[in-house]
């Protein structure tokens, strides 16, 4: 078609390449004469054969998923857990590509196809992602409970708290907690500080163990408070919103399939043990390594983020729309309603500045004064 294009159409090579699609090169291979030969194959080996890798490759690559499969002590049996075995048993090789084992693991028949998931909307509603993973801080964890597991011979639920990086290094890990509070959060988040590293922000939901009062005005948290006292930025996502805490909730569901319904529990220290090797291959699986010393942050100034969906007042048509940030309804431009926003409480100065990203740029929208509740101000010392 390309051929025929542009020697009898006289269509362009640059018009052609824009309008199919199509590279540069692949019009300049399939015009080099009006007689070309189209059925010359110039791959230097047999059609339908792989080029590099043998059925013996495709028999150890079967063999590794197998065993991983039935290792108790393992938890992935991916691609990218079979390359990682494939390098610790055949060191002295080159393992075949992501790609290549993905290939023969569909051929085989050992591949789940996954759900399509359609995204969009987030860009489209201007979330504010670029503002916070790449100027607020340069590591951002994100931290949620999981809880009402059961197990036999036990009434009482089962908790579990996660801890998620969603850039380089990547690291998942989890904790079982006696239950979803502030207590549980500051012990385990210390001991995550010890054990990995200090991120410079924390991405945290909208319960009460995170964020405080449900009915208190402009009250700093327990766990506000232990974060900034580490000099770490708590962000707390959008209520009712799961896909603004992508990362853990992502992780949530690896932490279920592969650990929470793979065992039939029957103690808690069962799952202790259990869960210690489940940290463990998930480190070795993600390639983490903790930094060689934490970055000390300079001129911290304690701020807590929000991150907020514009909603439309119906019944009040004076304001229109606005944003709930710690229990105050803030008015805001009506044009914005559906849209998201990021709202930033300085401490130091008592102040909200409320920021629109777009194209990965934020600019400043609205600017009040957000005084600290008394209460708060005379039980916690963050400035």
């Amino acid at each position: 078609m390309v051929n025929e294009l542009y020697f009898k159409h006289k269509i362009s090579k640059s018009m052609l390449a824009c309008d199919m699609k199509v590279s540069r090169n692949f019009v300049a291979r399939w015009t080099q004469s009006e007689q070309q030969d189209f059925t010359i194959d110039n791959r230097g080996w047999k059609k339908g054969r792989v080029r590099k890798w043998d059925k013996e490759i495709k028999e150890r690559i079967r063999d590794i998923r197998l065993y991983l499969e039935n290792d108790s002590f393992e938890f992935y049996i991916g691609a990218t857990a079979i390359q990682q075995e494939w390098r610790r048993r055949y060191s002295d090789e080159v393992s075949p590509p992501l790609r290549t084992i993905g290939k023969y693991l569909s051929e085989l028949g050992l591949v789940q196809k996954r759900k399509i998931k359609y995204k969009g909307a987030a860009k489209y509603l201007c979330y504010p992602e670029h503002t916070i993973y790449n100027q607020l801080g340069d590591r951002v964890v994100e931290v949620d409970f999981i809880g009402k597991k059961y197990i036999h011979c036990r009434s009482e639920p089962v908790n579990f708290i996660g801890f998620s990086f969603k850039k380089e290094p990547r690291l998942r890990y989890y904790k079982r907690i006696e239950g979803q509070t502030s207590d549980s959060f500051i012990t385990e988040t210390d001991k995550f500080f010890r054990l990995f590293e200090k991120p410079d922000v924390i991405k945290l939901d909208n319960g009460l163990a995170f964020i405080g009062s449900a009915s208190g005005k402009r009250n700093i948290s327990r766990s506000m408070n232990y974060l900034l006292k580490n000099n770490v930025i708590p962000v707390f996502a959008v209520p009712r919103k799961p896909f603004t805490q992508a990362s853990i909730e992502g992780n949530n569901s690896v932490f279920s399939k592969k650990f929470w319904n793979r065992f039939d529990f029957k103690s808690l220290k069962e799952i202790d043990d259990k869960l210690e090797l489940f940290n463990h291959s998930s480190q070795r699986y993600t390639g983490y390594k903790r930094p060689e010393k934490n970055h000390q942050k300079r001129n911290f100034s304690p701020k807590v983020y929000f991150i907020r969906q514009v909603k439309e007042v119906s019944e009040n048509k004076k304001i229109g729309a606005y944003v709930n940030v710690l229990n105050v309804k803030i008015p805001m431009p009506k044009s914005l309603v559906n849209y998201y926003v990021l709202s930033e409480w300085n401490l130091n100065k008592e102040t909200l500045n409320i920021y629109f990203e777009k194209d990965k740029i934020h600019k400043l929208i609205k600017k009040i004064d957000f005084k600290i509740n008394k209460r708060s101000k005379e039980k916690f010392d963050v400035f």
